[in-house]
Order: structure tokens, then C-alpha cells, then sequence
């Protein structure tokens, strides 16, 4: 029963831990692999319109591509 007992703060203590750094690191939790983002996924999941944050980086997207392709246009590197 100890064991158990043990095991199973050791379990709540790691939880807690985990959580701390991620409320004050403010940071996506990801696997081993990196997250949705590094494979180019552009919706995760199948809703109408996306996210006011995701929103917010495709206008940043386009406005950057957008001026890639005007400084181009005017043979400005």
C-alpha cells in the first residue's frame, strides 16, 4: 500500500510541476515531435472560421508575403 501511496504523489507531484511551468511559461504543450504547427497544418480542427489568434497570423502572413512581393516588384532586396 505504500508503494502505492508513493507512486501516486510522485504522479501528483510531476502533474503539479508540469502545470507550473506551463501556466508561467505560457507555452503550447507539445510531444516529442513538436506540435500541429511544424507539420503545416492550417486548421486543427474543421470549424467555419478560424480563431481570432489564427486569424490575426494569416493577415500577418499575407501582409509579409505581400511585401516580399512588392519589394521584388520594385527589385528592392
Amino acid at each position: 500500500m505504500m508503494t502505492f501511496v508513493l507512486a501516486f504523489a510522485g504522479f501528483c507531484l510531476a502533474f503539479f510541476l508540469l502545470s507550473v511551468g506551463y501556466i508561467f511559461a505560457h507555452k503550447m504543450i507539445k510531444g516529442s515531435c513538436g506540435s500541429i504547427d511544424d507539420i503545416g497544418e492550417e486548421r486543427v480542427c474543421k470549424c467555419e472560421k478560424p480563431c481570432f489568434a489564427r486569424r490575426m497570423k494569416m493577415k500577418r502572413e499575407e501582409a509579409k508575403r505581400q511585401k516580399e512581393q512588392m519589394n521584388r516588384d520594385l527589385g528592392i532586396e
